[in-house]
């Protein structure tokens, strides 16, 4: 099926497309500090991507590609960084207008611990390929900034963990867990050899970078942005 990837991209962002209308969370007034964290952080990503896809990291099955490419890198996947960004922060916006009220400091604590033992474990055993390795650092980094932020993105956590739901079955499609073939294949050599259901471990990581990253950029433009309003 031609068109699969792109299917999953659009099936991706449609329920944070028609809810961001909502009246409590008004995610559609937040929509340019949305944007411009996705560019921000997805430039990097892109060209992680652009680089990995080079040497053969990573790859994707034309299979279920339209065939239509920017650089080496289908359309499919360039939309994947606006998407992904956009209904992960969607989800963000949404913990952080109806759990308001709630206290998730002990919780906050016990994940940003939890993050650490992953980095650590993929560390020890997964350190030999390139893969795992830009993760560690990537995630590594990731963790330190959003911990010395924690206050800012209180509700960055919770958010991530509603995440996973979603990313399960999103990247479950992408890397063959209901298809044939998988949509996007790894070099085994260049990962570690452990796999969540046909998900490689390192995912988990690599999402939790992405999400982090583009709600902590998200809140920053934000302050930025009613600062400068206030004076």
């Amino acid at each position: 099926m031609k068109s699969l990837y792109l299917l999953l991209d659009l099936a991706t962002i449609f329920f944070p497309l028609i809810l961001s209308f909502d009246k409590k969370v008004a995610y559609v007034k937040q929509w340019k500090f949305v944007f411009l964290a996705g560019l921000v952080v997805g430039i990097p990503f892109l060209i992680w991507d652009y680089y990995f896809t080079k040497t053969a990291v990573w790859g994707f099955n034309p299979d279920y590609l339209t065939g239509v490419y920017i650089a080496n890198l289908p359309i499919e996947e360039v939309l994947f960084f606006v998407v992904v960004p956009f209904s992960c922060v969607f989800i963000y916006a949404c913990v952080k207008a109806y759990f308001a009220k709630i206290n998730f400091q002990k919780f906050n604590i016990l994940f940003y611990i939890l993050i650490f033992a992953y980095i650590f474990f993929i560390a020890i055993f997964g350190y030999y390929g390139a893969y795992a390795q830009y993760v560690i650092g990537s995630s590594l980094l990731t963790l330190l900034v959003i911990w010395f932020l924690r206050k800012q993105l209180h509700f960055l956590p919770i958010a991530f963990m509603i995440s996973i739901i979603p990313f399960m079955l999103v990247n479950g499609v992408l890397t063959g867990g209901f298809t044939d073939a998988p949509i996007v294949w790894y070099d085994d050599l260049e990962r570690t050899p452990f796999r969540i259901f046909t998900i490689p471990a390192e995912d988990v990581l690599y999402s939790f970078t992405l999400l982090g990253l583009n709600v902590g950029v998200f809140e920053l433009v934000k302050a930025k942005f009613k600062k400068e309003n206030e004076l």
